[in-house]
């Protein structure tokens, strides 16, 4: 047997009635959150782009800084182009030691020549030929200086083994100074005990044979 519906404790009985009476209405959400819409936006202040001029001139600042960088601090060019110019001044200078042209000798050696001579100076039999006891290094430095400027083609011996490759010119890779130096190096290691070349040879060779644009053979050179 039901008995009458007893009221929630706590809460007024007109509440209750309007809670109930609003079940079976649709809430509008919009009308609901109308307060929320009409409320401002965020301040822009500060968040404006600058003026066209001042992104002109930064980019003007940033490529000429980068310019005058490269052109007179070195600090775009490789550490080859770098230590290149610096042996070029000293050699110019007379301020390299002995020791220390033999040192840069072994760095021009080390980064350009022991790919195919080998870091021993043995070379590759029957492909690159040795320089350690070689007629080409140890005969006129004229002549090899010649040779390394612009290069040689066609058959070589050397030590009684012929070879039948390509050498390439250096003339536009390697400064005077650093041609001298490297000669320098290997006309006086590997075994050999040959004078060293200097920069002033080079440059001499450099200006006689300046006209020529193909590799020299041996016959040209002589043997």
């Amino acid at each position: 047997m039901s008995g009458p519906e007893r009221p929630s404790r706590g809460v007024p009985p007109e509440e209750i009635r309007s809670a109930e009476a609003d079940r079976g209405r649709d809430v509008d959400v919009l009308a609901v959150h109308r307060q929320a819409f009409r409320e401002p936006g965020d301040p822009g202040e500060g968040a404006e782009s600058g003026p066209w001029w001042f992104w002109a001139a930064s980019v003007a600042a940033l490529v000429f800084g980068g310019f005058y960088m490269g052109r007179y601090m070195g600090a775009f060019a490789g550490e080859e182009a770098v230590h290149a110019r610096a042996v070029q001044e000293l050699h110019q200078a007379g301020a390299l030691s002995e020791a220390e042209e033999q040192a840069s000798g072994a760095s021009v050696f080390s980064s350009r020549c022991a790919a195919c001579h080998q870091a021993n100076g043995r070379g590759v039999p029957g492909v690159f030929p040795p320089l350690a006891g070689s007629e080409f290094v140890n005969g006129d430095s004229a002549r090899l200086v010649r040779l390394v400027l612009h290069g040689l083609t066609g058959p070589v011996s050397v030590e009684g083994a012929t070879f039948n490759g390509a050498m390439p010119a250096w003339k536009d890779q390697l400064r005077d100074a650093e041609i001298a130096a490297v000669l320098t190096y290997v006309r006086s290691s590997f075994g050999n005990a040959s004078s060293g070349v200097s920069a002033g040879l080079v440059s001499a060779e450099r200006a006689a044979t300046a006209s020529r644009t193909t590799p020299w053979t041996v016959q040209e050179l002589g043997q």
